[in-house]
């Protein structure tokens, strides 16, 4: 065998031994949806930590010198319900070991740290992309109830029956674990768009005849006997819907 034969055989086993390893690097970064100097999204799953910090008018919602290694942050808007005008930074932690809270007493009574406890269906995609909705609802509970008895329930059968109820939307419970209201539950409805938002609830808290047909399939839920136990009805409910930025 000549010299420019061997050289195109080592050539052609060069390239068979570099393509898989390739196609792996690539495959990786596929996974988190993150490239080489972008750091990975973290997802929406039980177990993480999500900080709400409200923000003045003259405060910077986020820069990119804010973003870290193990945690996002992003810039919501209220733009419609409590906080309608107000801007909101949000951080996701993969866990709760990361405190968000000042230890000097100067956050707002409105700031808080919050686990995810439910999801429904595995959370496998980023929800928190520009233009989503995030629609932040507190839970009013009724006088002694049992704690762990209403979180068995949202494990059983709130989140089974609701979290992916509705198309391009999901609901993801939380318990704040830091804050004012430690210990309270809330609920995050997000929706892909502030359009389908709008197809469900053309107005704030009047749903359309479309959701009025969805809402069908899971109103035994408000029964005495169901969420009825647990939840107040004698407040109104806080809600404001955040547009992600």
């Amino acid at each position: 065998m000549n010299t420019r034969t061997s050289f195109g055989w080592l050539f052609l086993l060069a390239l068979l031994c570099w393509t898989p390893l390739s196609s792996q690097v690539l495959a990786q970064g596929d996974m988190d949806g993150s490239t080489e100097n972008e750091a990975p999204k973290i997802l929406l799953r039980e177990g993480a930590q999500l900080s709400l910090q409200f923000l003045p008018g003259d405060a910077d919602p986020v820069t990119e010198d804010m973003q870290q290694a193990n945690a996002r942050t992003y810039h919501l808007e209220g733009e419609r319900g409590r906080h309608e005008h107000m801007d909101l930074r949000l951080t996701v932690s993969p866990s709760t070991d990361a405190r968000s809270l000042d230890d000097d007493g100067n956050s707002s009574e409105l700031d808080a740290d919050y686990v995810i406890l439910e999801t429904g269906k595995q959370v496998t995609e980023d929800w928190l992309q520009p233009g989503t909705i995030f629609g932040f609802h507190h839970i009013a509970l009724k006088p002694d109830v049992d704690r762990d008895e209403f979180e068995r329930f949202i494990r059983d059968v709130w989140a089974p029956t609701q979290s992916d109820a509705l198309p391009d939307s999901k609901i993801i419970f939380l318990k704040s674990i830091r804050g004012d209201r430690e210990g309270e539950y809330s609920f995050v409805w997000i929706i892909d768009s502030e359009e389908t938002r709008d197809y469900y609830f053309p107005q704030s808290g009047v749903p359309s005849k479309m959701y009025t047909e969805f809402e069908k399939g899971w109103l035994w839920i408000n029964a005495d006997d169901q969420m009825g136990k647990y939840v107040s009805t004698e407040e109104e409910g806080e809600f404001t819907d955040f547009v992600v930025r």
